[in-house]
Protein backbone atom coordinates (compact mmCIF):
# COMPACT_ATOMS: atom_id res chain seq x y z
CA UNK A 1 0.00 0.00 0.00
CA UNK A 2 2.48 3.07 0.87
CA UNK A 3 5.86 2.97 2.69
CA UNK A 4 6.87 4.94 5.23
CA UNK A 5 10.04 6.75 4.23
CA UNK A 6 10.71 9.49 7.39
CA UNK A 7 11.78 9.19 10.71
CA UNK A 8 8.32 8.62 13.40
CA UNK A 9 7.95 12.46 14.76
CA UNK A 10 8.25 12.79 18.31
CA UNK A 11 5.00 12.50 19.96
CA UNK A 12 3.48 14.63 22.63
CA UNK A 13 -0.16 13.50 24.08
CA UNK A 14 -1.46 16.76 24.44
CA UNK A 15 -0.93 17.84 21.19
CA UNK A 16 -3.37 18.05 18.68
CA UNK A 17 -3.28 14.97 15.93
CA UNK A 18 -4.07 16.52 12.41
CA UNK A 19 -5.17 14.73 9.71
CA UNK A 20 -7.25 11.83 11.27
CA UNK A 21 -10.63 10.69 9.78
CA UNK A 22 -12.23 7.71 7.97
CA UNK A 23 -10.26 6.84 4.84
CA UNK A 24 -6.43 8.14 6.00
CA UNK A 25 -4.07 5.87 5.87
CA UNK A 26 -2.37 5.26 9.15
CA UNK A 27 0.66 3.46 11.02
CA UNK A 28 0.26 2.46 14.65
CA UNK A 29 3.08 3.39 17.10
CA UNK A 30 4.02 1.70 20.12
CA UNK A 31 4.05 2.87 23.38
CA UNK A 32 6.76 4.04 25.15
CA UNK A 33 8.18 1.97 26.76
CA UNK A 34 6.51 -1.04 24.87
CA UNK A 35 3.44 -2.89 26.80
CA UNK A 36 1.59 -6.08 26.00
CA UNK A 37 -1.32 -4.92 24.18
CA UNK A 38 1.00 -3.17 21.37
CA UNK A 39 1.14 -3.76 17.47
CA UNK A 40 4.74 -4.17 17.14
CA UNK A 41 6.66 -3.30 13.47
CA UNK A 42 4.00 -0.41 12.99
CA UNK A 43 1.43 -1.79 11.07
CA UNK A 44 -0.50 0.43 8.52
CA UNK A 45 -4.16 0.64 7.55
CA UNK A 46 -6.93 2.80 6.71
CA UNK A 47 -9.35 4.28 9.32
CA UNK A 48 -12.72 2.84 8.17
CA UNK A 49 -15.06 4.29 10.93
CA UNK A 50 -14.90 6.45 14.59
CA UNK A 51 -14.60 4.62 17.38
CA UNK A 52 -16.59 4.55 20.18
CA UNK A 53 -16.95 8.00 22.10
CA UNK A 54 -17.63 8.01 25.87
CA UNK A 55 -19.37 11.10 27.58
CA UNK A 56 -16.18 12.48 28.48
CA UNK A 57 -15.44 12.53 24.52
CA UNK A 58 -18.26 14.47 23.27
CA UNK A 59 -16.49 17.05 21.15
CA UNK A 60 -12.72 16.72 21.51
CA UNK A 61 -11.27 15.27 18.69
CA UNK A 62 -8.01 15.59 19.65
CA UNK A 63 -8.76 14.77 23.61
CA UNK A 64 -6.30 11.62 23.75
CA UNK A 65 -9.38 9.57 24.33
CA UNK A 66 -10.51 9.37 20.81
CA UNK A 67 -10.56 5.97 18.79
CA UNK A 68 -10.51 4.86 14.97
CA UNK A 69 -11.53 1.91 13.51
CA UNK A 70 -8.57 0.15 11.41
CA UNK A 71 -8.44 -2.01 9.20
CA UNK A 72 -5.09 -3.61 8.60
CA UNK A 73 -3.67 -3.92 5.54
CA UNK A 74 -2.81 -7.55 6.10
CA UNK A 75 -4.07 -9.56 9.70
CA UNK A 76 -2.09 -8.64 12.40
CA UNK A 77 -1.07 -10.10 16.29
CA UNK A 78 -0.55 -7.76 19.06
CA UNK A 79 2.68 -8.14 21.24
CA UNK A 80 1.33 -10.29 23.83
CA UNK A 81 0.66 -13.00 21.17
CA UNK A 82 -3.48 -12.14 20.78
CA UNK A 83 -4.91 -11.93 17.32
CA UNK A 84 -4.39 -11.74 14.24
CA UNK A 85 -7.06 -9.43 13.88
CA UNK A 86 -8.11 -7.87 10.67
CA UNK A 87 -9.08 -4.67 12.46
CA UNK A 88 -9.01 -2.88 15.62
CA UNK A 89 -10.13 0.20 17.62
CA UNK A 90 -6.92 2.69 17.94
CA UNK A 91 -6.29 5.22 20.32
CA UNK A 92 -6.28 8.29 17.73
CA UNK A 93 -2.74 9.43 20.15
CA UNK A 94 -0.98 6.16 18.54
CA UNK A 95 -1.52 7.19 15.35
CA UNK A 96 -0.03 8.85 12.48
CA UNK A 97 -0.91 9.41 9.29
CA UNK A 98 0.72 7.97 6.61
CA UNK A 99 2.06 9.70 3.04
CA UNK A 100 1.30 7.35 0.24
CA UNK A 101 3.47 6.03 -2.14
CA UNK A 102 3.24 7.63 -5.84
CA UNK A 103 3.13 5.27 -8.16
CA UNK A 104 5.32 5.55 -10.87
Amino acid sequence: MWKRDRPRPPRDPRAAVPGLGVGVQVYVVEHEPPVGTDWPDEPTGVIIAPGERGLREVSLPTDGFTTWVVAFSEPRSRRDGSGPYERAVIPSALLVAADPVAEG
